[in-house]
């Protein structure tokens, strides 16, 4: 019997290894703060610091985009600080509210990497990336949704490369919540 709940036990962790693996392929040590952290009230303008420490490329996968992906009550998305290149490709990095790839992905709003050599690659840099935008609270009577996530593209995604390896990434949550309403304040009626 104590054999057996070794073994199960064992197998749960080698599932659960499996599992995180599977989920985050090339991209690793993510990491984020608010300034200031939430709950959020209309009007509030929030800056969002985010860091990937690490970008591991699969069969030769390059960084390409960080898409940010905001609630519905967010406005006012503004870039502050723009990722770096370590060591990367010859190229920069272009703030976009919207662009479509030759392959036809639909990419932004966020930063996409341009490669000076070719057009579809993006960097080879391994990083890490340290950017930061600002967000404002948009003006509301309802508890519209705040989330905030990142999702990190590679070369495979976009149509620049096609060995496949990172095209699955998922995104990186930063923050869920909803706009917090101030309490409705009256002054008292007299009737006379």
């Amino acid at each position: 019997m104590i054999k057996h709940t070794v073994m199960r036990k064992l197998l749960f962790i080698l599932f659960l290894l499996v599992g995180l693996t599977a989920n985050s392929q090339c991209i690793s040590n993510q990491s984020s703060t608010l300034i200031p952290a939430g709950p959020y009230q209309p009007g509030d303008i929030v800056t969002v610091n985010y860091t990937l420490g690490d970008f591991t490329g699969i069969n030769v996968n390059w960084i390409h985009a960080f898409q940010i992906n905001l609630g519905v009550g967010w406005t006012n998305l503004t870039p502050i600080l723009t990722p770096g290149n370590p060591a990367g490709s010859v190229g920069n990095w272009l703030w976009d509210l919207q662009n479509t790839y030759p392959g036809g992905f639909n990419f932004g709003p966020g930063w996409r990497f341009v490669n000076a050599g070719t057009a579809g690659w993006g960097t080879s840099s391994n990083g890490p990336f340290i950017m930061s935008f600002q967000v404002t609270v948009a003006p509301t009577c309802t508890p519209d949704n705040l989330s905030i996530s990142i999702e990190v593209f590679d070369d495979c995604t976009t149509g620049g490369w096609a060995n496949g390896g990172c095209c699955n990434d998922p995104a990186y949550n930063i923050y869920n919540g909803v706009v917090q309403l101030p309490p409705i304040t009256t002054s008292n009626i007299n009737h006379f």
